[in-house]
């Protein structure tokens, strides 16, 4: 299970990464500067939505934020094994994700893992602006409501939605078991840009 303070390291490293101070950081997640500073000693476990925002501010995914840093497509291991696979536990909702893509995908699409427990509720308010990151949520098991932007979807085991990380987004498990899905996220160009 990943610590409180191994994610305060990863932050930290990927705010440095990006050459951001705290104030730059906090003015662009819109997450108090001393929230944050609490949160990268370790001091604070940032609930989901707070990792959500501080993923925005940073022009990135929540996926990312879990990856080693040094990881990327262009090496590390092509493998993925379940005992290395970085696991986290949002301290409000209780769900856990599992980041399952091997270290040499990186920058491509990401796959995370989610067991979300029975009544479990997360709302991402994602309207910090378009970074070019979409995800489609695949329901292995139970059953998952997600509303996006005022609009509801339930889905049962098997289906798949996509969905642009533009807007806020609410994940619900209103079933009496917990939902497990996996969450393939991947970077799109922004609305009505051609392909290149």
């Amino acid at each position: 299970m990943e610590s409180t303070a191994a994610l305060a390291d990863r932050i930290r490293a990927a705010r440095h990464a990006q050459r951001m101070t705290l104030d730059a950081l906090a003015e662009a997640s819109g997450v108090s500067r001393a929230a944050l500073s609490k949160i990268e000693r370790g001091e604070s476990s940032p609930t989901a939505a707070l990792l959500a925002r501080l993923a925005a501010g940073l022009g990135t995914s929540v996926a990312s934020l879990f990856a080693d840093a040094g990881e990327g497509n262009d090496g590390g291991s092509p493998l993925s094994r379940a005992a290395d696979q970085s696991a986290w536990t949002d301290p409000q909702s209780g769900y856990v994700r599992r980041n399952v893509s091997p270290p040499a995908a990186r920058g491509a699409a990401e796959i995370v893992d989610v067991t979300f427990p029975p009544g479990g509720r997360v709302v991402l308010d994602n309207a910090l602006g378009w970074h070019g990151i979409a995800q489609q949520v695949w329901l292995l098991e139970g059953s998952l409501e997600l509303t996006i932007g005022g609009e509801t979807t339930r889905l049962a085991a098997g289906d798949c939605l996509f969905v642009r990380l533009d807007a806020p987004i609410a994940f619900h498990n209103p079933g009496e078991t917990p939902a497990r899905y996996a969450v393939v996220l991947s970077r799109l160009p922004a609305r009505g840009t051609p392909p290149a």
